[in-house]
């Protein structure tokens, strides 16, 4: 009895069965067997069925590669049900742990940091490869436009600079808040500018509450909007309450006129070797390959209200209908819409008379071949910004088309208030 009882003692230690098998204990322990999936029965001696002068040596002369196929193959189908109930329990075995610690494995997984870093519209799994701008809406999907969203005009391009903000502030009456040097986001990140914006009624609900008009489906008199040539640093001024919504103007690599604080960003020879795909991916020097090149494509499909150097007059009109804003002396109404987008068009056509047209290239010549073959990202970017410009034709649509589409249209609410009412003085 004393001897049973010091064996059992040995086979109960703290390891746990399948240390103590893996330790070389005893096979023949019911946990052990439990693990791999097989009963505590005697096991079945494959040996006992070859012949008793089989040689193993004459066995592996023989083998030819047609029988080592055959074999193997017939040898995997054996197998495959003992290895599949082997894996199977052990799962089951691995996520019974998992659930009983659960706790503990979540405190180990990344998290958000309490900055708020990597916060934005997709899983943490996708946020480090496309952050910062995960905190720009999707202009597509992400409609209609809410009001807290922030309108961010992004601007490369000197000359673009010059002729959208002069359109904004003339036929609009926009208020920018431009921060042109990487000084002046840092500044604005430390005054916490989005939330004074908020408070003062510049963006979200407040701004379009007026005393003396309510305008028709969410459209705005004198917006705020930020403008920057600073994308990746701006884009951190947002958060999930207060997305941007972007919009920008593309031009072809060989017209390039960029904004004299980008150049200070980015090494000189980049200038010359797809300074936009650099820019957006933020590589700035060295290689790129088509990592940088999605990155930089992500950025003008999905996120940004795309305008073209050579249509920019139609584009500034799209991007105004999209984002509601009412012209100048405009009305604001149902009634008036047509009126407004006169007033509108005109007004824009009269403010781009004054600003030079996009130059074109003989892509003939022999300096053209040399331009595009260290230009081809940045040329792809730009073709993808015209086919973009396209697709958006049908999906950049007005904010008080959006509005009714999603079911917030402002004739809903009247239709509704005017039922109430008759059946309100009936009960009187």
């Amino acid at each position: 009895m004393a001897g049973r009882t010091k064996r059992r003692s040995r086979r109960t230690g703290d390891d746990g069965g399948t240390s103590r098998f893996l330790s070389g204990g005893r096979d023949d322990d019911p946990e052990v067997s439990n693990l791999l999936g097989i009963s505590s029965s005697p096991l079945f001696n494959p040996l006992s069925l070859l012949p008793g002068n089989f040689s193993f040596d004459s066995f592996a002369s023989s083998l030819t590669p047609t029988k080592i196929v055959v074999y193997g193959g017939i040898l995997a189908l054996l197998l495959a049900p003992l290895l599949d109930s082997i894996i199977s329990q052990a799962t089951t075995m691995l996520n019974g742990s998992k659930r009983n610690k659960g706790k503990a494995i979540s405190a180990e997984l990344t998290s958000v940091g309490s900055d708020g870093k990597y916060h934005g519209r997709y899983p943490n799994s996708l946020l480090t490869l496309f952050y910062p701008f995960t905190l720009l809406r999707d202009v597509v999907l992400d409609q209609p436009i809410h009001p807290n969203d922030v309108p961010f005009f992004w601007h490369v391009h000197t000359t673009d600079e010059e002729a959208v903000k002069k359109v904004l502030t003339t036929c609009y009456g926009a208020d920018l808040v431009e921060l042109n040097t990487v000084e002046d986001v840092e500044k604005a990140k430390k005054l916490d500018l989005i939330t004074s914006l908020e408070e003062r009624n510049r963006i979200g609900i407040g701004a379009l509450n007026s005393e003396n008009e309510r305008l028709y489906n969410g459209q705005r008199r004198s917006p705020l909007i930020i403008t920057s040539p600073h994308i990746r640093e701006v884009a951190e001024l947002f958060d999930q309450d207060h997305f941007g919504r972007m919009f920008s103007f593309y031009r072809h690599p060989i017209d390039y006129d960029v904004h004299p604080r980008l150049k200070q960003k980015l090494p000189p020879e980049a200038g010359a070797n797809n300074f936009l795909t650099r820019l957006l991916s933020d590589v700035h020097s060295g290689d790129i390959g088509f990592k940088e090149l999605g990155i930089a494509k992500q950025v003008i499909r999905q996120v940004t209200v795309t305008g073209t150097r050579d249509l920019m007059a139609e584009s500034l009109f799209r991007i105004g209908k999209y984002f509601g804003w009412v012209p100048v002396s405009g009305t604001g109404t149902k009634d008036g819409e047509e009126k407004d987008d006169i007033i509108a068009k005109s007004c824009i056509d009269n403010q781009l008379q004054a600003f030079p047209g996009e130059r074109y290239a003989d892509h003939n010549s022999r300096e053209w071949q040399v331009f595009y073959n260290a230009n081809k990202m940045d040329c792809q970017l730009y073709e993808l910004a015209r086919s973009t410009w396209r697709a958006q034709i049908q999906t950049i649509i007005p904010l008080t088309l959006q509005k009714k589409r999603a079911g917030e249209d402002d004739e809903d609410e009247e239709d509704g208030d005017e039922e109430l009412q008759p059946a309100a003085e009936g009960g009187r």
